[in-house]
């Protein structure tokens, strides 16, 4: 039984760590679509010599970039059946989906926008290593609202990938920088707009993955960017600024922009994927900074397809990366295992509503067990869940102990007892829990309507 417990936890920690690895590999695939669609008409004819028409160029090829992102991820939901439960969940605006359409304010017209345009003053090189500080920020964030867990050897983790990152692109910065004319500082600004958009962005969404699906929670996040740049941002700067938008937009539809634009819509949308996806399992802080491993990523994908070659400081900041990453992923698993410090104990009030039918799914867990106080084993909960939703076979059994797994390690439920699977429900030998919800748990259920 110990050994069953230990891998069971040793598993679940291992899946955020290579979520977030993931996400490095995607993130690092992005900055070649991402730099080479301005070679691309009509961005490559146009001349720049004024902010305006190189702030248009960045804000079309962000949105172009959402809209891609977008639709690779509602492929993404058919493939996977949840786009019921999209539905369902987006459906919550003023409880739940909402905290999305935050994040994606600023992961959005704040973060990716301004990399395009520290991409586009200064070059993509600057561009990545200045992103690199958001797990800091991230970290921070996640401590002060969540009370999250980073210990010592995660902090100083942190602390030494950034500092990789930095070896390994530092002699392009300065090379970038003499070559970067007079608006440099609109590129030094949209790479703080990076840094600082896709910490709090992460920090926010956790909020909200608490309780919802990842895959679900971020193609909501991008069904918000698209509409703010579609429906918002775009025809703003057409009407007050007299931004030749339409003309820029119509031009873009060509084969190269489109090719490009589409690389980045997949590697990007993936990137996000992975990354929300370890969030509940490793936490904010933990899951960013192995993400910001994608310094490495960008470095091996330019070497590989763009022929351009690491120095020296390559060596230096891959040895810090990877050092920083294997401080953290030899973290005990115990100590990974519930992010969050415990919250003050206090007695769980009776639940005043039934569960009620059509909550998505993570949603429908919770009020579950807020209505068996006593607590419930998970092949319980699977067998609620296959009735309520008409769900069957080995897929499903793993996305709810996924779903069990997040809930426990975000600290929304507790442990009770286990037991070994006689082999009747998820395999034998397989370690079956009995859940209830904690005091945090509730307290997240009142604040996002399940209770």
């Amino acid at each position: 039984m110990e050994q069953a417990r230990a891998l069971h936890r040793t598993r679940s920690v291992r899946w955020g760590y290579i979520w977030a690895l993931w996400c490095a590999v995607f993130w690092g695939a992005w900055y070649l679509p991402g730099t080479a669609v301005w070679s691309t008409p009509p961005f490559v004819a146009m001349s720049f010599e004024t902010t305006d028409e190189f702030l248009l160029a960045a804000a079309v090829i962000t949105a172009f970039n959402a809209v891609g992102v977008l639709i690779f991820l509602m492929l993404w939901l058919v493939l996977l059946e949840k786009l019921g439960e999209f539905w369902r969940t987006i459906k919550r605006f003023s409880t739940i989906s909402k905290w999305y359409f935050l994040a994606a304010i600023f992961g959005g017209p704040c973060a990716l926008f301004g990399s395009y345009l520290a991409i586009g003053f200064v070059g993509p090189i600057f561009a990545a290593v200045a992103a690199l500080l958001y797990p800091i920020i991230g970290a921070t964030l996640a401590r002060l609202w969540y009370n999250e867990k980073i210990t010592l050897r995660a902090a100083i983790g942190i602390l030494v990938i950034v500092g990789g990152g930095v070896a390994i692109f530092v002699p392009g910065i300065f090379g970038e920088s003499t070559r970067a004319g007079d608006l440099v500082w609109i590129g030094y600004i949209g790479g703080a707009m990076a840094a600082v958009g896709w910490g709090v962005e992460g920090a926010i969404a956790g909020r909200a993955l608490d309780i919802t699906d990842p895959d679900v929670g971020i193609t909501i996040r991008f069904v918000a960017e698209v509409i703010y740049w579609v429906f918002l941002l775009l025809p703003a700067a057409a009407f007050l600024f007299d931004a030749p938008v339409v003309p820029v937009v119509l031009a873009t539809f060509n084969y190269w922009a489109i090719l490009w634009l589409a690389l980045a819509g997949l590697t990007f949308g993936f990137c996000y994927v992975s990354w929300y996806k370890s969030f509940p399992l490793i936490g904010v802080g933990r899951g960013q900074a192995i993400g910001a491993l994608y310094g490495v990523f960008a470095v091996v994908f330019l070497a590989v397809f763009a022929f351009q070659f690491p120095n020296w400081n390559f060596l230096l900041g891959l040895a810090l990366t990877v050092s920083g990453g294997f401080l953290m992923v030899t973290e005990p698993a115990e100590v990974v295992e519930v992010v969050r410090s415990p919250v003050k104990k206090k007695t769980l009030q009776a639940s005043r509503v039934r569960v009620r039918h059509h909550l998505h799914m993570k949603g429908f867990v919770l009020r579950l067990l807020a209505d068996h106080r006593a607590g419930l084993w998970d092949y319980e909960i699977m067998q609620a869940v296959f009735a309520e939703y008409d769900r069957k076979g080995a897929y499903w059994k793993g996305e709810i102990r996924a779903t069990l797994t997040d809930l426990y390690s975000g600290a929304l439920v507790e442990e009770l007892e286990d037991q070994l699977d006689d082999g009747r429900y998820f395999g034998k030998d397989k370690v079956l829990i009995k859940f209830r919800l904690s005091a945090f748990g509730e307290e997240r259920m009142t604040e996002t309507g399940l209770i």
